[in-house]
């Protein structure tokens, strides 16, 4: 009886661990070089990627899944069309099984034309049967965490890759992160004008710290306590600006970047409350 006694207790040891474990919300904020890819860990263990990096850190994504134990992805969101969030997608797909595949749906006809890269994009991720386009008002709840199409809308306004980049709201109990992608200020603007609530705990930095981002109007409305930038070392644009490393730093926000941290892990707990952990 002893035996069994102490067999039970350490089955409800492990049930009881275990369950803990997976209270938590984990965003990941990869260290993909030049480009983006976060990783969403629900409560119940759902994946959900936005964005795969740059067509030779795709391999790093998909070790990175396999190593946090990731052999299906729920939900793959592509912000937009360009190859530094796009690029790792052609290895992704073809190592990790995707149930649903969604993007920003930007034309792509002219670039057929010109760049391979597109029309195998069209033929892998577009003709996918489970592909759609996601706009701004979509919205859907996986174990609890929200997922809110904020920008933008469809048909576009603008014509331009980077104003049209998805934005996402993700949310959980009170906590609240946005996902910007590589929005512009003339996006942004429009965004305000909305009066939509962008008010967040968590901002990913728009367009790799850019100076055609993050406006001192939005960065406001955000109003956020912790900003992640994701950016390659030594980048070739000069990203991340100094003036927007100005701003943030004079709204008192914390900044945290990809080249000089590495991965970085955000966990969120039920009652809201966040940790951050890095690479370095």
């Amino acid at each position: 009886m002893r035996k069994v006694w102490v067999v039970l207790i350490l089955i409800l040891f492990i049930i009881y661990a275990f369950s803990s474990q997976t209270q938590n919300l984990r965003i990941h904020f990869l260290d993909v070089g030049e480009g983006d890819s976060i990783l969403i860990q629900t409560p119940k263990g759902k994946a959900v990627l936005v964005d795969t990096g740059n067509l030779i850190t795709g391999f790093k994504v998909v070790k990175y899944l396999q190593k946090n134990g990731i052999q299906d992805l729920d939900y793959l969101i592509l912000t937009h069309p360009h190859l530094d969030h796009i690029g790792g997608t052609f290895f992704i797909l073809q190592m990790i099984n995707v149930k649903k595949i969604y993007d920003n749906g930007q034309d792509l006809n002219q670039l057929i034309e010109l760049f391979d890269v597109y029309r195998w994009y069209e033929q892998l991720v577009r003709e996918n049967d489970s592909y759609r386009v996601l706009k701004s008002g979509d919205k859907f709840l996986v174990d609890g965490v929200k997922f809110k199409v904020i920008w933008p809308p469809y048909p576009f306004v603008f014509s331009d890759f980077n104003t049209n980049s998805l934005v996402i709201m993700v949310e959980y109990k009170k906590f609240r992160c946005l996902l910007s992608g590589d929005l512009t200020e003339l996006g942004e603007n429009e965004l305000l004008k909305s009066g939509i609530d962008i008010k967040a705990d968590i901002l990913k930095v728009a367009h790799h710290g850019s100076k055609d981002a993050s406006s001192k109007g939005f960065l406001k409305a955000v109003s956020p306590n912790i900003s992640i930038i994701s950016v390659n070392k030594d980048n070739i644009r000069g990203y991340p600006s100094e003036e927007i490393l100005r701003r943030l730093k004079d709204l008192g926000v914390k900044i945290y970047r990809t080249d000089l941290n590495g991965d970085i892990i955000i966990t969120v707990e039920e009652s809201g409350r966040y940790s951050i952990e890095t690479e370095r």
